[in-house]
C-alpha cells in the first residue's frame, strides 16, 4: 500500500515516519533510485504559496517529510491531517547513523567558514565508524562547478546541505545531475550548526511539548521577522 501524500498550498508532503523515511533511503544505498529529502516547514510553505518558483522547486523532491508542528496545523484546519512530523535534524541523525552502519560516504556542504570542519570532527567523535569524505562552507555563489567537482572527487554517496532555504534546495534540484555518485541528498537547514556546536536544540520536553519553534524565537530573536509572515499560511489555510 503506497504511503499517503498530502497537498497543502501546491506542496506534496509525504505523511511517513522516521523510519519509513529511512527505509527508503537504505533502499537508495543498496542500488534503488536516487533519491532528495526536503524537510518543508511552515515558512517554506508560505512562500511556496505565493511563488511558483518555489513550489516547483519544493515538489522536485522525491520526498518532502513534515518539518513542524505548523505544518501538521496547516493540514489539520485544511482536512487532510498529516500524523507524523519528522524534523529535518532529527532525520539526519538517523541518517548519518545509517551512512555509518553500511558504510556509506557523507560530504557536508554547509554553515559558515570552518562550520562544517567543526561538525565533521564532533560527529567523528560519536560515530566512530562514519566516513565524512569532505566538508565545504555554504557560503558561495558562482562557485558550483568547483563545489561539484569537489564533491564528486570525495568519492560520497550523501550529500547533507545546509545553506538554508532555499539555497539549499535550489542547489540540489539545479546539479543533481553533476553529482552522478550521489544517492541521498538531504537539505537539513541548520543541522550542520548544531552539529559543530555552534548551536544548541532544544531539550527533549520542549521538542516533546512540539514547542521547538519557540525555542529557537527565543534564541535567535531574528528569527521572528520570519516566523510572523509565516502565520499568514494558517489564516489562508483556514479560508482554503
Amino acid at each position: 500500500m503506497l504511503k499517503k501524500r498530502v497537498k497543502l498550498f501546491g506542496i506534496f508532503i509525504d505523511d511517513i515516519d522516521i523510519e519509513e523515511a529511512i527505509a527508503r533511503a537504505r533502499a537508495s544505498l543498496y542500488g534503488g533510485k536516487t533519491r532528495i529529502f526536503f524537510t518543508p516547514n511552515l515558512e517554506m510553505l508560505d512562500a511556496a504559496r505565493t511563488n511558483t518558483d518555489i513550489r516547483g522547486i519544493l515538489n522536485n523532491s522525491s520526498v518532502n517529510l513534515c518539518d513542524g508542528v505548523g505544518v501538521i496545523l496547516a493540514s489539520k484546519i485544511m482536512g487532510t491531517p498529516i500524523k507524523n512530523k519528522v524534523a529535518g535534524i532529527d532525520f539526519g541523525e538517523r541518517l548519518l547513523a545509517l551512512a555509518e552502519k553500511e558504510g556509506a560516504r557523507v560530504f557536508l556542504l554547509g554553515g559558515e567558514r570552518g562550520v562544517a570542519e567543526r561538525a565533521k570532527r564532533n560527529l567523528n567523535m560519536k560515530h566512530l565508524y562514519l566516513n565524512i569524505c569532505g566538508s565545504h562552507h555554504g557560503y558561495f555563489d558562482d562557485e558550483n562547478d568547483e563545489i561539484c567537482n569537489l564533491i564528486n572527487q570525495s568519492g560520497a554517496n550523501i550529500l547533507v546541505v545546509c545553506r538554508g532555504f532555499p539555497l539549499q534546495e535550489k542547489f540540489v534540484v539545479n546539479n543533481r545531475n553533476n553529482l552522478p555518485n550521489i544517492k541521498i541528498f538531504a537539505c537539513l537547514g541548520g543541522a550542520i550548526d548544531v552539529w559543530s556546536g555552534d548551536k544548541k536544540r532544544a531539550p527533549m520536553c520542549v521538542r516533546t511539548a512540539n514547542l521547538e519553534w519557540l525555542w529557537r524565537i527565543f534564541n535567535e530573536p531574528e528569527r521572528i521577522k520570519r516566523f510572523l509572515p509565516s502565520l499568514s499560511t494558517l489564516f489562508c489555510a483556514y479560508w482554503n
